[in-house]
């Protein structure tokens, strides 16, 4: 993983009858070849490309057809009898046909199939069991509106007007259901009409308003205080529903008006008889019916299941080891990318042309593959170098497991390493759990996280298996996918919480305080070690509920980071040195890198020597001054250098060693911003007349020319060379050729922009260094924050509503409750993402920033038989 696998570039020619099946068998027997595009576009290239997508068209609608067969079988509890994918093209025989065989039809093929096998019946009993649910529900529903309209006042409908009724008077409005004999008589001289229906939930208020504003509100909607769950004739979905009826005053309200308001607001009209007992006839009727088809339900659905076991337990393959719906999709799935491969290749009479980046280790298995299953029909040639239609370089490989790629994802998030660039997902394997440790550090929390990224992993095949089901849930999917990661987040916590002594916000006293009441002050009393010296691992317990607890674990926290963060980022520095040698750039090799190593450190990785020196010194031997202060240590080394106060000296010739280092870091800047331009600049003018000539003048003709004057750059493996004029300076020396006019304006021209470009990286490295060492910061913080919020949970809830709230028992367990729930939510839920988003930053930013290009693209192999293929992950 320390850097990307060698490729090699291959070029295949197969006949145009053999392409789909050697597409087909370098997928799910090879696996390992990265297709790139050769394709011609010519007009038979396009016109074969539209038809390439009518057929990916029918593929996916045939996908749709298994979908509906997988939803049935879940839905009538029928698994099926095997997992097993098939891949190779024997293992399609069983069902008649072959992704990638000329000539194919799998649409065709796959009716024929299924109706050989039952597939006419089950779609004839879905379709009859789909028909009569909504029967069901259709009566269902008239029931809910006759027994809502039973519940009326015990009057028949005629005396007021009766549904359907109309009289041209009007007079006023029914505004409520419960109306004297009175009302119903003034109905009946008006000339009132009823209707009656249900309505969804939430169109309620928009049907109340509509029917008021056109009725000019002679139409009053009155809604059951029932809600009942019913089918949706559209979508077949359930959907809640609520009866009504509404009472209408003349002509306002026609019949053709109603049916169309139905039909927008999904509202359904049910006729009601005029009389109590006519009612309660139309209730009778509609039970019976119901219970009829209700029987007539059970007896097709068991129909349905024994067609669907008979059909899920026929097993396929010279094993019977295969499931005819999977075999199916795999069989589609693979017709999918065969066809967007074929999208990719350039084809001419007979012959079709494909080319690709394998891993070089593994050519010579494609090589050997195509030529025992095809013979004569293909040929494989492996190229040194890709010929001029392929512009693009080789691709970034790298070969992980299931521990490395979560790491490795991390890094390709931010983006693909370029070819053979050093990879810094090797190192994210450490690195960002332990950063993310020391903003999290508690032996608790961390401890539970532990437990929790055990138990994911030891059930990893089993989670596997219910993705592959699609029956994984979208959060714990997400879990099982960094399982590896969790994991060792909570044992890095784990081990910081152990340094820091912290459990739950209480000190562990292993080893027995360390300290007695002479010599050091701690919480206001002077104090030293005792005779058996500092306390052996961590912090001693007697840090905890002084005084000075927090100015104590500010100091530590704070120089732990910045001399976590210093040596992070002096690491990055030097891994770009490998990046150097391997490109052969030495210009960039001794003229940035370094002048980049030694600014920094003699800067900040002289701050940290100076940090761990005053730890290990004992400040309370006679004839020793008291401890400096760090800070202003390094500010006078700038303001007033090789000038240090002799009772502020941290060691013997103090002042020399910081005037040498601030004397090398600041020539160590100037060296970074002129040294390369200039010498490029000088080795170009004096012996580059010849190219000059030329139309163009690339930044690697530069460096050629650098190197036979200098001997310093020499052609790498990559163009231009790790941070060579190769990579940004040829856009600039590309886009002002020379003119034979004005030759020396355009070469002043070009060494000034050369120069600005170098002064931005330059200015960008220095401040960079001072602005990524306090954004290390973040993990003092972090963790002081951790710590603090630990501490109130468990003062104001297990001690002081629990221990001491004189509650007893019940204080103690609604106390516990309390900060189980706060710690949870907050530092094992909400913390961990905080410190997740910080370490991700700190790894993205202030370290791989220092080497890491992220240029390339990732290895995208035409495999069949990868998870992400098989399950669509």
């Amino acid at each position: 993983m320390f850097r990307s696998a060698d490729m090699k570039f291959v070029q295949l020619h197969v006949s145009d009858e053999e392409v789909g099946r050697v597409i087909q068998l370098i997928g799910s027997r090879f696996g390992k070849l990265h297709m790139t595009d050769v394709s011609s576009n010519t007009k038979a290239d396009i016109k074969r490309a539209k038809a390439w997508k009518l057929q990916v068209s029918d593929l996916m609608m045939m996908e749709k057809t298994l979908d509906g067969y997988e939803a049935l079988m879940a839905k009538y509890d029928v698994p099926l009898p095997s997992e097993e994918v098939p891949l190779e093209q024997n293992d399609f025989s069983p069902i008649g046909t072959c992704p990638g065989r000329s000539n194919r039809k799998l649409g065709e093929e796959m009716k024929q199939f299924f109706v050989k096998y039952g597939g006419n019946e089950v779609n004839r009993h879905n379709k009859f069991i789909k028909e009569l649910e909504m029967k069901i529900n259709e009566i269902e529903e008239k029931i809910t509106v006759l027994e809502f309209a039973k519940s009326l006042p015990n009057k028949t409908f005629k005396e007021t007007g009766g549904a359907g009724y109309q009289n041209p008077e009007t007079e006023n409005l029914i505004t409520d259901t419960k109306k004297t004999r009175r009302d119903v008589e003034l109905g009946q001289r008006a000339g009132y009409k009823i209707i009656f229906g249900t309505v969804p939930t939430y169109m309620k208020l928009a049907f109340k308003r509509t029917l008021a504003r056109v009725s000019r509100f002679n139409a009053v909607p009155v809604f059951s205080s029932d809600e009942v769950k019913l089918l949706d004739r559209g979508s077949s979905e359930p959907v809640a529903k609520v009866p009504f009826y509404v009472v209408t005053v003349g002509r306002y309200i026609s019949t053709a008006f109603t049916e169309k308001l139905a039909t927008y607001m999904n509202i359904n009209l049910v006729e009601v008889a005029e009389s109590k007992d006519a009612i309660d006839k139309q209730l009778q009727d509609m039970r019976i019916s119901m219970k009829e088809s209700q029987d007539v339900l059970r007896e097709t659905q068991k129909a349905l299941r024994k067609t669907l076991r008979k059909f899920a337990n026929c097993k396929l393959g010279p094993e019977e080891s295969y499931s005819p719906i999977i075999t199916w999709r795999a069989a589609i799935r693979q017709e999918k990318e065969i066809l967007r491969v074929m999208q990719l290749c350039r084809f001419d009479i007979n012959i079709v042309e494909m080319a690709g980046w394998v891993p070089a280790a593994d050519a010579q298995k494609l090589v050997d593959l195509v030529s025992a299953e095809v013979g004569a029909m293909a040929n494989v040639e492996v190229l040194p170098e890709p010929e001029g239609r392929v512009k693009a370089g080789p691709p970034t490989y790298f070969p992980t497991n299931e521990f490395t790629g979560q790491f490795q994802s991390i890094v390709d998030t931010y983006g693909i390493a370029s070819y053979k660039e050093v990879n810094p997902g090797l190192f994210t394997c450490v690195t960002f759990p332990f950063l993310f440790g020391v903003m999290y550090g508690d032996i608790g929390h961390g401890l539970l996280m532990t437990i929790f990224g055990s138990w994911l992993v030891l059930n990893g095949q089993a989670h596997e298996k219910l993705a592959r089901k699609r029956q994984l849930d979208e959060m714990t999917g997400m879990m099982h996918g960094a399982r590896y990661v969790l994991f060792l987040m909570g044992l890095f916590g784990l081990y910081c919480g152990t340094i820091y002594n912290d459990c739950f916000s209480v000190p562990i006293n292993a080893f027995g305080s360390h300290w007695d009441s002479k010599g050091y002050w701690i919480g206001g009393k002077k104090g030293t070690f005792s005779a058996n010296g500092p306390y052996p691992y961590g912090v001693d317990p007697t840090w905890y509920g002084t005084t000075n607890q927090l100015q104590f674990f500010n100091s530590l926290k704070m120089k732990i980071s910045v001399i976590l963060g210093v040596t992070q980022m002096t690491f990055g520095i030097f891994l770009g040195s490998f990046n150097h040698v391997y490109e052969r750039d030495w210009l960039g090799l001794f003229l940035e890198w370094i002048p980049r190593m030694l600014f920094m450190t003699c800067t900040f990785g002289y701050m940290i020597g100076i940090i761990i020196y005053k730890w290990c010194v004992d400040w309370s031997q006679p004839g020793l001054n008291s401890p400096p202060n760090l800070i202003q240590t390094m500010i006078k080394m700038f303001l007033s250098p090789g000038v240090v106060p002799s009772d502020s000296e941290l060691y013997p010739g103090q002042a020399q060693v910081q005037l040498y280092l601030i004397v090398t870091a600041l020539i160590s800047v100037p060296v970074m911003l002129l040294a390369k331009p200039c010498i490029v600049h000088f080795c170009c003018s004096g012996g580059a007349s010849k190219s000059r000539r030329h139309d163009t003048e690339s930044g690697t003709e530069m460096d050629q020319v650098a190197h036979e004057k200098t001997g310093l750059v020499k052609g790498g493996h990559k163009k231009g060379g790790y941070g060579s004029l190769g990579d940004d300076e040829k856009k600039v020396t590309d886009a002002h050729p020379p003119v034979n006019d004005h030759e020396e304006d355009h070469g002043e021209h070009s060494f000034s922009d050369v120069l600005i470009h170098q002064g931005i990286h330059t200015i960008e490295f220095v401040l960079g260094c001072v602005s990524n060492t306090a954004s290390y910061l973040r993990l003092w913080a972090l963790s002081l924050a951790h710590a603090e919020l630990s501490e109130v949970f468990w003062s104001k809830l297990i001690v002081g509503l629990g221990l001491e709230g004189g509650f007893g028992p019940v204080g103690m367990v609604i106390g516990f409750g309390a900060w189980f729930i706060a710690t949870f939510a907050v530092l094992l839920c909400m913390d961990t993402m905080e410190c997740v988003l910080h370490a991700l930053r700190l790894h993205w930013v202030e370290f791989q920033n220092k080497f890491y290009r992220a240029e390339g693209y990732k290895f995208d192999a035409l495999d069949f038989t990868s998870e992400a293929f098989l399950y669509g992950e």
